[in-house]
């Protein structure tokens, strides 16, 4: 027990981080963020620019610090919409109220904030492979049968997380999309 009365889990008590420890192959599934990058154009694209360079104000000691400010929209980049991204009949997921539970410029139910890391053992779908296609058409709609064709395609065991690929942050630039071991995991040894 620590000080505040929680307990900390010990890695032979926890599977996933014994696992972890026992050595695993992490593949880093974010997109790099830029000045331009793809984003939905309903939201604010992501900008980052120096607001102090270095020279523009120096310490007697000689030193310099450059300092950087950035704008963005919550869904811009490799993000996860939370359950309180969406209401229907001004109810969120569970009957909670939508606009009660985000009084205050946050919410108080279903925010993200309140999602815990997230390590899991998972698939990536490559939607875009399955069609013989390096990405979609903007705009393309992913059926379920396109994730069934994708998941046929070399998912060599069932996940407890799952990715897709469509492909459409591959167009403003190659390195966003994930490296092929990722996009088409190995069959079973």
């Amino acid at each position: 027990m620590t000080d505040e009365g929680t307990r900390t889990v010990t890695r032979a008590e926890d599977p996933l981080l014994a696992a972890v420890a026992g050595g695993v192959r992490l593949i880093e599934l974010g997109h790099p963020f830029f000045t331009g990058m793809p984003c939905s154009p309903n939201h604010p694209g992501f900008r980052m620019t120096l607001i102090r360079r270095h020279g523009d104000m120096e310490r007697p000691d000689g030193g310099s610090a450059a300092n950087e400010i950035i704008v963005t929209g919550g869904h811009v980049g490799t993000h996860i919409d939370a359950l309180s991204h969406v209401s229907h009949d001004g109810k969120l997921h569970g009957g909670i109220g939508a606009a009660e539970a985000q009084r205050g410029g946050t919410f108080t139910s279903h925010g993200a904030e309140h999602l815990p890391g997230l390590l899991r053992r998972g698939v990536l779908l490559d939607v875009a492979a399955a069609h013989g296609a390096g990405t979609l058409p903007p705009g393309y709609g992913v059926t379920v049968e396109d994730l069934e064709e994708a998941a046929a395609r070399g998912a060599p065991n069932p996940a407890r997380a799952t990715s897709r690929w469509s492909g459409p942050a591959g167009r403003a630039t190659s390195t966003t999309r994930p490296p092929t071991s990722a996009r088409r995991p190995a069959s079973r040894a």
